[in-house]
């Protein structure tokens, strides 16, 4: 690149961060918050103090804060319900965990192999040696329980939504003060709990920051020697989550704070040494027994839903996708593989997949996509409106409680630069150490503001939920708005409307139901149709890749007796015709002007 082409990218950089509608929208909520605090007199100090005294005896209550946490979001979701209702999924990720909910759900670890697998095959699902989803089962374990006990796979998401704020807050708890705690969750549960594909998703960012709250939420107690068996136990089910969520990430997080708590406990135990004892001799093991046998039956268990899947307990389901069809291709250290693939489709998902390690190749391009990546998942957690208190946590390394944080936050910093994506949900293991180290720069900043009025604190304090609000709001209905959005801020495909409109029709129908999918040569990948649910056979509905004329004709013969329909879906309005039908139909649609169904997405010969 030339010089001039250095400098414009670097310029790009940097106007990133301020330039877009939203993000501007939430320095011009910055620039108001600073003149309430600046206009702030010692009236409004009395107005807000009654406010302040009721939230700090509710915060002081541990137990009443952490359930608040938990029910708050949920409860605001559902009552949203009549003005954004149940999310419809669209991105392959949402329908590969969809699909292991569906087989757990059914009593099953992995479904059989389909006798015409071969018109199934799909990103981010395996179909050798068995039908399966690629992904580790926490997801796919909360979406289940929300399926057989509400018959709705979306309340297992508000499910994982609410304790993971509950264990966001208990975990605050253990770093710092109550009151401080208490109003870090309501920010998080203010800036991603209410809106956004967190809670009105099927990704599974919650379970993995479950997994992390408890985890790093033990550390205190653990590294000061606690004797209390529920820290251990947490301890050891926040390990648990993470395996079966992110075990990548969580396997670093584990190592890293095991790491933490022995110094601690080193330093502990060398304090207490007497000239007749060591350091390990006054070093406790019992404790930890709780921990140990929740990591051991973790990994039994886990080792049993690997082998029902691929038929090894160390071979990860994860892994035969990759050996399969050459992607994830996340880690940059893994050779890319060289695969054979049938379908175009899935090549040019592979082609995408392996076009990301260009960027290893140029330093500018690397650097543009770091921060490409910074920003999306700055825009997502933090934002204009967090990133002064988070400055000031940084400023304050040297206090223990975000010295300790940061290491955790900082080890995924460096992680991420030996993977080519990162998505906010890769974030969920650190999402409460995000938060954490926010509210404690925020504190920071409090007590400096009441040192120089007494109502620039409190009014900081309200000022900021408010805002954050605020903001979460414009981001929920910036497409009405014409406000542009970062990719993961609304995580949709165009395509997951119409697909569930043309499924819940045909589900209406009386007979069993066949949709051939057929797609354009320059269809994205990332719009995919061919999705399942666990007992193909059973399903009212089947969605099959279209083929060759020979094995389509094998697929009709097998599915006999079901209504079939073609869908071409790169027409658009997307819609069905009926397949014995739609040679001819096609032929007239090239010589007329096509007409268009009165639903806007359904088409069907009468």
């Amino acid at each position: 690149m030339t010089t001039l082409q250095v400098i414009r990218l670097w310029i790009d950089i940097a106007t990133r961060f301020i330039s877009p509608e939203i993000v501007a929208i939430e320095w011009i909520l910055c620039a108001l918050v600073v003149l309430l605090i600046w206009i702030a007199s010692a009236g409004s100090w009395r107005l807000i103090t009654c406010t302040g005294d009721r939230f700090r005896r509710v915060a002081a209550n541990k137990n009443t804060a952490i359930a608040i946490s938990g029910i708050l979001p949920v409860a605001l979701r559902l009552s949203l319900l009549g003005v954004y209702p149940v999310p419809v999924p669209s991105i392959h990720d949402e329908f590969s965990h969809l699909l292991l909910a569906d087989t757990l759900a059914h009593g099953r670890m992995s479904n059989p192999t389909h006798p015409m697998w071969q018109h199934f095959e799909s990103i981010h699902i395996i179909q050798q040696p068995t039908y399966s989803s690629m992904y580790p089962p926490g997801q796919g374990l909360f979406l289940a329980a929300g399926q057989v006990l509400f018959h709705q796979p979306w309340a297992g998401v508000l499910l994982s939504v609410g304790l993971m704020f509950a264990a966001m807050c208990w975990m605050m708890q253990q770093w710092m003060t109550p009151e401080w705690a208490f109003y870090g969750t309501l920010l998080a549960i203010l800036r991603f709990g209410i809106f956004g594909p967190w809670i009105s998703g099927y990704l599974g960012g919650a379970v993995s920051a479950l997994g992390g709250a408890l985890l790093i939420g033990s550390i205190p107690a653990l590294r000061s020697g606690s004797r209390r068996t529920s820290h251990y136990f947490l301890f050891g089910l926040g390990i648990v989550i993470l395996m079966n969520s992110r075990p990548f990430e969580g396997a670093f997080i584990t190592v890293a704070a095991l790491t933490y708590i022995g110094l601690g406990l080193w330093r502990l135990a060398r304090a207490k040494t007497t000239p007749d004892t060591t350091p390990s001799s006054v070093i406790v093991l019992r404790p930890w027994i709780p921990a140990l046998v929740v990591v051991a039956c973790g990994f039994a268990f886990t080792g049993y839903y690997s082998w029902r899947v691929t038929g090894s307990p160390v071979r990860m389901p994860y892994v035969v996708n990759r050996d399969t069809y050459g992607w994830p291709e996340n880690l940059a250290f893994l050779p890319a593989r060289t695969v054979n693939i049938r379908h175009k489709v899935l090549r040019d998902m592979h082609a995408i997949e392996i076009q990301r390690r260009q960027i290893l190749k140029d330093w500018n391009a690397f650097i543009a996509d770091k921060a490409q990546r910074i920003f999306e998942n700055w825009a997502f957690f933090i934002g204009p409106l967090l990133t002064v208190p988070l400055v000031f946590a940084i400023a304050g390394f040297r206090l223990p409680s975000i010295r300790g944080l940061g290491l955790f936050l900082a080890l995924i910093a460096f992680l991420n630069l030996f993977q080519l994506v990162l998505y906010p949900y890769h974030l969920g293991p650190v999402v409460g150490v995000m938060f954490a180290l926010v509210v404690l720069g925020l504190s920071i900043i409090y007590r400096r503001l009441k040192n120089w009025r007494a109502a620039a604190g409190p009014i900081l304090a309200l000022a900021l939920p408010a805002c954050v609000l605020c903001a979460s709001i414009l981001k929920q209905n910036a497409d009405q708005l014409g406000l542009p959005l970062t990719y993961w801020e609304h995580s949709l495909e165009p395509h997951g409307a119409p697909r569930e409109a043309i499924e819940h029709w045909l589900t209406l129908r009386s007979r069993p139901q066949l949709v051939v999918v057929r797609y354009a040569p320059d269809h994205s990948p990332n719009q995919e149709w061919v999705y399942n649910h666990a007992d193909i056979d059973g399903s009212k509905v089947v969605w099959a890749r279209e083929m060759d004329a020979a094995s389509d004709a094998r697929l009709l013969e097998y599915f006999k007796g079901r209504e079939v329909w073609l869908l071409r879906a790169d027409v658009w309005p997307q819609h069905v015709v009926p397949y014995s039908k739609a040679g001819k139909m096609i032929e007239e649609e090239k010589a007329t002007v096509g007409t268009t169904c009165k639903t806007g997405c359904l088409k069907s010969a009468r």
